[in-house]
Parts: C-alpha cells; sequence; structure tokens
C-alpha cells in the first residue's frame, strides 16, 4: 500500500505540488493572522482630595464604588458591566480575537460580589495595535465625560476625579508559542501529505481503469 502511494504521488507529482502550494498558502495566511492585540486598562475613583497612595483612601468608599459602578455602565450602554475578579484570565483567554469588556474590580467570590475598591478593569482584544489603541482611547473618553456629567451638580469638595494607571495602558502583542506554532506547522503538512497521496491514488487508478476499458484499436493488413 506504501509503495503503491510512493509510486502514485511520483507519477502524478502535479498533484502532489499542487496540494503541497495550497498548504503552504494556507500556513502563510495562518502565521499572518495568528496573535492578538490586548490590554487591560485600569481606572481608579477617589474624592478629589484624596490620592490612591493615601492608606485608607477613598476609593474603597460605598458611595465611590457606586459612582464608578454609574460610570462603567456609561462605557458600554448595550452591554452592562461584568464582575472581575483580580485572578480572572485575560479577555483573549476565552478565544475571542475582537472585543471590549468593561467592569469593576470584584473581590469576591463565586457566591457574591464585594467591590472592595472603586476600580473599573477595561479588557480590549484586537486584531490589530490601532484597532484596541482607538478602541482604548473611546473609552478612558466615555469614562472621563460620564464623570465630568455625574460630578457637575457637586459640590468642589465632593467631586470625584477618575485616575488611569498609566502602567495599564500599554498595549501587548499575544502570540502562540513556538511550540504551538510547530505542531500546527506539522498538523498541516501531515494532512496535506494525506491529501495529496489520496488524490495522487486516486487519480491513477482513475487513469487506468479508463486506458483498461478503452476499446482495442486493430490496425487493418496491407493487402
Amino acid at each position: 500500500m506504501l509503495r503503491r502511494t510512493l509510486t502514485a504521488l511520483a507519477r502524478r507529482w502535479y498533484v502532489t505540488l499542487l496540494v503541497l502550494a495550497v498548504a503552504a498558502v494556507g500556513t502563510y495566511e495562518l502565521n499572518s493572522r495568528s496573535g492578538v492585540y490586548s490590554t487591560r486598562t485600569t481606572v481608579a475613583f477617589t474624592y478629589s482630595y484624596d490620592t490612591l497612595l493615601t492608606p485608607n483612601n477613598s476609593s474603597k468608599l460605598d458611595d465611590v464604588i457606586a459612582f464608578a459602578g454609574a460610570v462603567a455602565a456609561d462605557v458600554v450602554p448595550e452591554r452592562p458591566p461584568v464582575r472581575y475578579s483580580q485572578s480572572d484570565a485575560p479577555y483573549y483567554g476565552a478565544g475571542l480575537r475582537q472585543g471590549v469588556l468593561v467592569g469593576l474590580l470584584d473581590h469576591g467570590s463565586q457566591w457574591g460580589p464585594s467591590y472592595g475598591t472603586a476600580v473599573i478593569m477595561i479588557q480590549i482584544v484586537g486584531p490589530t495595535q490601532d484597532w484596541v489603541a482607538q478602541r482604548q482611547e473611546a473609552a478612558l473618553a466615555r469614562i472621563e465625560d460620564s464623570t465630568d456629567e455625574r460630578n457637575a451638580a457637586g459640590a468642589d469638595e465632593r467631586r470625584i476625579v477618575a485616575r488611569i494607571d498609566p502602567l495599564s495602558t500599554r498595549i501587548e502583542h499575544i502570540v502562540p508559542s513556538r511550540f504551538t506554532q510547530v505542531a500546527a506547522l506539522g498538523a498541516i503538512a501531515a494532512a496535506a501529505s494525506l491529501v495529496a497521496g489520496w488524490a495522487a491514488t486516486s487519480l491513477d487508478r482513475r487513469s487506468k481503469r479508463s486506458l483498461s476499458s478503452a476499446p482495442a484499436q486493430t490496425v487493418p493488413k496491407e493487402s
């Protein structure tokens, strides 16, 4: 069986070449689209007279946490804010390649939420760095606008401000590991070999069957 397949591959070399070419194009497309860009941007809220470095700062007050929850609801109006645990997997870990998720940082458990601090987390995953940067900029602008609107009727000393963590604004390029890439390449090569063997063998059998079923031609004798 193996010898027959190898013989068919050698005889129908153009079929093998075509299958390998298609596999090469598919591998190139897969590699060019592999990986995503992601960011987990955090925004904390405190009263204007306070800072995050102050022990027992106002970010832990219930009214400030409620304020942050209302602002989070304004960032993506068509989608309610979600609960974020500090140990939650990143957004791209769910297999998503594009999306925006906004919610409050939750210190609770599966039995119930516990919003210990007024912190909004914005998770964005997208195909390009520019796509993620644009959504990040738009989300932060909505947070700023919502904060200003909700502070409009309050006194200055009770004004709540949004503080962006500058280190959390970076956008990372997440790519598959080298092992994953090699494994995927090996799988594609194996699949291409199987398809090429099947196609070459099938074509070879069909060609032989056509020749055997063709009527024999007789050559007239010269008188």
